[in-house]
């Protein structure tokens, strides 16, 4: 009964995955945007290519990346006990989610699973959610205009 998943842990799970799934797509811009600096001349941060990378990466995790987090997370708890051994399982998972799409799927899935793990010490409400959602949504909303 212990090992089962209850409910309340998946809305648990779900609340914070989604929240990863922004704060992670977010770093992913800022890294490419940035890495994108070195081989620009003159160097210059492009918003365009920021905006581009963070709403596609956005729409990519949330939707395939939230949902292999969520499975590989569950396996990873059926096929260990142990807290290590848990956490390598999952890391694998998620890297093997992410291999699909190459390089940058790949820095996707690694940067979704630290900040999963980050925000797993956190507790996260739907509030924080919701907004976070908000704030994404309105700034897509002003930049297409």
């Amino acid at each position: 009964m212990s090992n089962k998943i209850k409910l309340g842990e998946i809305v648990i799970a779900l609340r914070r995955k989604l929240l990863t799934a922004i704060i992670s797509s977010l770093l992913f811009a800022l890294f490419f945007t940035i890495l994108a600096l070195f081989f620009t001349t003159p160097a210059r941060f492009d918003g365009d290519l920021f905006f581009t990378l963070y709403y596609l990466n956005l729409m990519i995790v949330i939707t395939f990346g939230v949902l292999v987090s969520l499975f590989s997370d569950f396996l990873s708890k059926e096929m260990s006990k142990k807290t290590y051994t848990r956490e390598i399982i999952s890391f694998i998972f998620h890297c093997a989610g992410g291999a699909p799409l190459k390089a940058l799927g790949l820095v996707s899935a690694i940067l979704f699973f630290i900040v999963d793990r980050i925000l797993k010490k956190v507790k996260v409400g739907w509030l924080s959610v919701i907004i976070a959602l908000f704030i994404v949504v309105l700034v897509f909303i002003i930049m297409i205009q």
